[in-house]
């Protein structure tokens, strides 16, 4: 997979005729969002980074240039509207989202979403409605489509930025009674943040939601097409599934 600065890269690349083009399709990492996508240096590593090499390996016509630097999810959708970057992985579905771009089926996976919080706190929380009823302050990444959801439901939901690390921090702190993220993300930086002693994911699922592709609608629609043939096809092989497993602990 070709990793460079997008503003030297052009969206088609041609080879040496027609018939070797390759299209190269830009994106960026979505900050705090490990293990989506590593953080720092390792920002191109990680979930996403392996589905789209798997969907290169798919499609021989198709390659992914990830942007070296992360940024927060409102600037990548702000991106994706304006045209400069072409593809966003693994973001749930809004009307936004399908208002600026195509969203590619199947789905990469299903986020399962849960809450973090402190380890000696054993209040069980079995529905957002019980969330909703308990009036704690809930901290949410920057950002994050279910924040939205979440006030429309009744809870505190307070939008946290500077990703998920400083959002277990508000918990940790007491400035919050939980995190609501999805679970690999809270497992990760639960571990990452040396806080499996203070911190941990609550059990129960409060919410499972689709988590896509999405592709620009400056795109040519026959790109859409590939990519749509592509993921049919890693999810059909199962390695959607495999590539998911290999970042699935608790």
């Amino acid at each position: 997979m070709r990793r460079v600065p997008l503003l030297f890269l052009p969206v088609v690349l041609v080879g040496t005729s027609a018939m070797a083009q390759v299209i190269t399709l830009r994106t960026i990492p979505q900050e705090g969002s490990a293990p989506k996508f590593m953080d720092a240096t390792a920002a191109t590593t990680g979930h996403c980074p392996d589905i789209l090499a798997a969907i290169e390996r798919a499609d021989k016509g198709l390659r992914f240039a990830i942007e070296p630097q992360s940024a927060p999810i409102k600037r990548i959708e702000n991106e994706l509207k304006t045209g400069r970057i072409d593809v966003v992985c693994a973001l749930l579905d809004t009307p936004l989202r399908n208002d600026i771009a195509y969203r590619v089926e199947p789905p990469i996976y299903q986020v399962q979403e849960r809450l973090v919080g402190r380890r000696e706190d054993n209040l069980p929380v079995r529905s957002i409605q019980e969330l909703a009823q308990n009036g704690d302050v809930v901290v949410t990444q920057s950002g994050a489509s279910y924040a939205a959801d979440l006030r429309n439901a009744g809870v505190k939901a307070v939008e946290s930025p500077g990703g998920s690390a400083v959002a277990l921090r508000n918990v940790e702190s007491g400035r919050a009674r939980f995190y609501y993220t999805n679970a690999l993300t809270g497992a990760y930086y639960i571990r990452a943040e040396g806080l499996g002693s203070k911190l941990r994911l609550h059990p129960g699922v409060l919410n499972s939601s689709p988590s896509y592709l999405w592709a620009g609608r400056h795109l040519d629609p026959s790109t859409v097409q590939r990519l749509e043939k592509a993921l049919q096809s890693l999810k059909r092989s199962g390695e959607l599934d495999r590539i998911y497993l290999r970042y699935e602990t608790d």
